[in-house]
């Protein structure tokens, strides 16, 4: 039977004009993701902060199968955890170092970026799920989220500073202690580059980081599943544990280099403001870079206009035994555009994984969609109240 499908994938493909197919290595590797995974883009940027510890604590607590983050460096090499390249939009850095506020993030130290507040210009912006205590939220380390993915917390002096000092070398070494609220799920962490030209070595520094945390699944031991166990998620303790994710052609080379095409990777394309998108080559060569480099997935945007997933390119995708993780979810409306209205083994959605801002609606979705177990039990506003962020 599953020779059957290859054969009418292949067929298909060759009636479409396209004989391009990913290799069965980065096949085998692509099963390490499960189907239909619920991936929480910055935490969530609905509920909390976007990459705050408030963030990445909720989207464990809410079922979210995988956390994603976008990793930069300080100016003294510590990997953090930021979108922009600068910190306007999300701190008060306008306020604490006037006249830097456009200055990129690798221009400031780590001492400096841990003065920096990343939780009020949220509650500005959204008075509905503002909470006093996000003011405290400060800017993440890039060891910070797997340590919260495992199920810890910050480590915290009395007014609420975090615990570190400095090793021999001058390293940062930073602390966890055990998070009280911690429900149990376990996931895999989505991790994001930034572009060569501006982090050298980047991509270097971050394989050497997930070895030394124990997160490399090409050094120690991770399994090759359950994805969920007893009920809860456990993408954490498996093989598919990390994906790594860029915009970037050269980053994508870099990491095929890096991680020997032996880890979850997605190549990630913006949608362009344009119909060159809709164009069969442009889609052909779009797919044809991402097998080159070893990516499992391609990464795209929803839109209405400017459609990042449209049914030729989802088609396109699939034939070459690819699959489609979507940016950024915030409506049911917006789900079942993607994934349409049947349940159960009868759907046949564009998409194979949603890159979510509500891991709570998302989960409810798939839920009700029949192809998950797991549902959420609790509202996401009990969840923050559990984790200690009271309104």
């Amino acid at each position: 039977m599953i020779g059957k499908k290859i054969m009418l994938l292949f067929l298909l493909g060759a009636f479409l004009g396209q004989a391009q197919a990913i290799a069965p290595k980065a096949k085998n590797v692509q099963k390490r993701m499960p189907e239909n995974a619920v991936i929480a883009h910055r935490g969530t940027v609905y509920w909390a902060p976007e990459l705050t510890e408030a963030a990445f604590r909720w989207a464990r607590n809410a079922g979210a199968d995988y956390v994603e983050l976008d990793v930069q460096r300080s100016k003294d090499g510590v990997l953090v955890i930021m979108h922009d390249r600068n910190f306007s939009r999300t701190t008060d850095v306008a306020k604490k170092f006037p006249g830097r506020e456009k200055d990129y993030i690798d221009t400031f130290t780590f001492e400096e970026i841990m003065k920096l507040d990343a939780g009020t210009t949220f509650n500005e912006k959204n008075p509905e799920q503002a909470r006093a205590c996000f003011a405290s939220e400060g800017v993440l380390t890039f060891e910070d989220v797997f340590r919260i993915a495992e199920g810890k917390k910050i480590k915290r002096n009395a007014d609420g500073s975090r615990v570190y000092h400095k090793d021999a070398s001058g390293k940062y070494v930073f602390e966890y202690e055990k998070d009280g609220a911690d429900n149990g799920h376990r996931p895999g962490v989505y991790i994001e580059t930034k572009v060569p030209e501006f982090y050298p070595g980047l991509e270097e520094q971050v394989y050497e980081e997930l070895s030394r945390m124990g997160w490399n699944p090409l050094e120690g031991k991770a399994s090759a599943g359950p994805f969920y166990k007893n009920g809860k998620v456990n993408i954490g303790n498996t093989k598919g544990k990390i994906l790594v994710q860029t915009f970037s052609r050269k980053g994508m080379t870099n990491l095929k280099r890096v991680f020997k095409e032996d880890v979850l990777t997605s190549f990630l394309v913006s949608n362009p403001k344009s119909n060159e998108f809709e164009k069969p080559e442009v889609m052909d060569e779009i797919i044809g870079f991402a097998i080159e480099s070893g990516a499992q997935f391609i990464g795209t945007n929803i839109g209405d206009s400017n459609d990042g997933l449209a049914p030729a390119f989802s088609e396109k995708i699939h034939v070459a035994g690819l699959k489609a993780n979507v940016y950024s979810f915030n409506t049911n409306e917006q789900m079942e555009k993607y994934f349409g209205t049947a349940k159960g083994a009868k759907a046949r959605p564009l998409l194979d994984g949603m890159i979510t801002n509500r891991t709570d609606l998302t989960t409810s979705f798939y839920h009700n969609r029949g192809v998950r177990k797991i549902k959420p039990t609790q509202t996401p506003e009990t969840i923050l109240d559990e984790l200690g962020y009271p309104l």
